[in-house]
This record gives C-alpha cells, structure tokens and sequence, in this order.
C-alpha cells in the first residue's frame, strides 16, 4: 500500500482513495524516476495529506510530491499527483566552492567535492570501475548538476538511487542477466526499433599536453577506426587531450576509448507479461520473423502495478553486439530475398518458350520458342 507522510515524518497515512488504474511508476536511466496517480476526497487523512513536498512512500522508496492538481468534475472531488524520487531533491544543495581550472578526476571525486558534510541526508557510493578523467572549472552550481557532470564525463556511468543514498554503478556492475526473455508474438506484440547514427566518431587528433618549458610530449596526429570509417565514412570528433598522458601510445589508447564506431539501436515495446520492470536486467531479445536475436540491457520504463490490464512499456539499450545482430539479420534477409528472386528469375526462363497473351480483340496467341504462332 501507499503511504504519505509529512516531511519530519510525525504524520504517516495509508492512501486509501488511490484509483488503482491511474496509479503508473516509471524510470529512464539517468534522467527521471517519478509516480503519478489520481485520488478521490474519501474524507481520509491520507487524502489530506496530499500536498506539495509531502513523501509517498512505494516498496521502501520514497518520492516527494510537486504537482497537486485539483478537479471538481460531475460532483466528483479528485485530484491528480505527480511525484518525485527523493534524490532528484538534491538540485536543493547548492555548491557555491568552484575548483577553477582544469583537474583530474574520479567519479567518487566529484561526489565528495558535492556531498560530503551536506546536512539534508544524502550519502554516496560509487560501484564500479571508472578511469579519472579531466573537468574544468568543476562547482558553482548545484548537486544535480554535479551529477549531470558525471553523466557528461563518464558517459557509461549510471545513476539509481536507493532513497537519499546515492549510487554511481558502471554498465557493467549495473546489468544483471535474469535468464528472461523478451519475443515478439511471445511476450509483446508491439515492438519498434530506432536506428540511429548521429553520435558516430572514429576519428580524434590526440593533441599532446604541454610540458613546464611550453614544448610538448609529441606531436599531434589522428588515431581512427578502419572499419567504422569503411563501414559509414569518416566521422571526426575533433581534438582529444589529456594532461595524464605523456606517452603517445597510452594517449592513443584513451582516445580510441571515446570512439563510437557502430550507430546505436533503441528498441520500445509493449511489454505482455506483469512482472515488475528490473532497471538494469539483461534480456534475450527475439524477432523470430527476420532473425534477429541479441541481448540488451532495460533503460526505462512506464507500469501500472495495480492494474494488469495496462501494458508496461519498456525501453531498452544497444551496444556495438546489438547492432551487428541487427546487421547480420538483415543481410540474413537480403540473401534470402536475392535467393527468392534468383528462383523467380529461373522459373520464368522456363517459361518463357510458352507465354500466351490475349489481344484486345480477344484471340489468344500461343508464343513458342523461335516465333511460331497458332
């Protein structure tokens, strides 16, 4: 059951007016993490306590309401709640420290430049591997946008709260494979996949860092991806520099490590089973009908726990695999579509020593091989 509760915590009520139907929970990896339902004036004291900035409590995570929206409709009192996950409440702690210039970094770094000796509750740990990277002019401006900068520096971090206590997972530590899977005509029935290109880059110029004297480790050049840039030309993603890196080979290395050689693959779809969505999980994708068969990772969300009559929706990742699944299914379908029309083209010839044809006066003629006609 859901409950709602003041912000100290002294008035805590079930929510009893809750229409079951309305009740939706969804999450997009890194972006938002909310609630919305409707309630009906039932005279309780839960329904009263449904106002901005109170907590509604659902399996032990708690959200903050900002939207309360009234409706007084055929003598009917109901109103509409939109609510929050906890952590997004820390764009309330302001940094106003700024560490100018360029620095290195780690993620757990960062948190502690935010959080550390905040007085509002909120802890941090950091799960996963992540590389120090360089961040210029890091503060001035709040914690959620601290963790917007993470996002931007470490791009396969992923950010899931549990309540105050917030988690910085890598990929890899954030995935978990269930043994489940997902088919089309199996478990949806609806499915769309986007195919998308725009942030391609197989090309960098490694620029050096400049040493105490003004002259450099070495000079500039370009690293790329023969096989990207065969694939789909070159896309350049300009300069990359690192003052960590003084030796050209280990330069090279971390600027291959920005490269994005294969276009991405989002895949949404209605979701037929009632199971709650695991952020996270890796499932077994299957469209039987061209063959395409991958693993990806759940990235979003939006379900009605009360109500299985609504279909859940679900969002789902690629990565390099997923794409060259989805390649190899297509040209899966284009040889056996050449084969169909190579058929096609045969049987045709083999027929083409008798083709009968009907004039507009309607006499049929009898073509044979060598002009003979009866």
């Amino acid at each position: 059951m859901l409950t709602v509760s003041n912000r100290d915590s002294t008035l805590k009520e079930p929510i009893t007016s809750l229409i079951n139907s309305s009740f939706n929970v969804s999450w997009e990896n890194n972006s938002s993490y909310q609630m919305t339902f409707t309630a009906y004036a039932d005279n309780s004291a839960g329904f009263t306590l449904l106002i901005p900035e109170n907590i509604i409590t659902w399996h032990d995570q708690q959200f903050a309401i900002k939207q309360m929206i009234p409706n007084y409709s055929a003598g009917y009192n109901t109103i509409g709640i939109t609510a929050t996950h906890i952590y997004l409440d820390v764009r309330k702690i302001f940094k106003h420290d700024k560490k100018a210039g360029t620095l290195t970094y780690s993620v757990n770094d960062v948190l502690a430049f935010y959080l550390d000796k905040n007085t509002f509750g909120y802890t941090y740990e950091v799960k996963g591997n992540f590389s120090k990277q360089q961040i210029t002019d890091l503060g001035g401006n709040n914690v959620f946008d601290g963790l917007s900068q993470i996002i931007s520096t470490w791009p396969d971090a992923i950010i899931y709260p549990d309540n105050k206590k917030i988690l910085i997972y890598s990929k890899q530590s954030f995935s978990k494979n269930l043994g489940n899977r997902l088919g089309y005509g199996y478990n949806t029935d609806n499915m769309s996949l986007t195919y998308d290109s725009t942030s391609l880059v197989n090309q960098l110029t490694v620029v050096s860092a400049t040493k105490d004297n003004n002259s450099v480790w070495f000079q500039p050049h370009i690293v790329k991806d023969d096989d990207s840039i065969a694939k789909y030309g070159v896309w350049d993603g300009g300069d990359f520099s690192d003052e960590r890196f003084h030796d050209v080979q280990a330069a090279d290395e971390a600027a291959k490590e920005k490269f994005i050689v294969e276009p991405s693959i989002s895949v949404s779809l209605d979701y037929l089973d009632s199971d709650e969505p695991v952020p996270g999980e890796i499932r077994r994708l299957e469209i039987l009908d061209t063959g395409f068969v991958t693993n990806v990772m759940v990235v979003a969300y939006s379900y009605y726990p009360l109500d299985d009559t609504q279909k859940t929706s679900l969002t789902l990742n690629s990565n390099a695999k997923t794409v060259l699944d989805y390649q190899r299914s297509n040209r899966n379908a284009l040889n056996q579509a050449k084969n169909l029309n190579k058929d096609l083209a045969i049987s045709v010839k083999n027929t083409s020593d008798k083709i009968n044809v009907i004039t507009t006066d309607g006499i049929w003629y009898d073509y044979r091989g060598g002009g003979h006609v009866i």
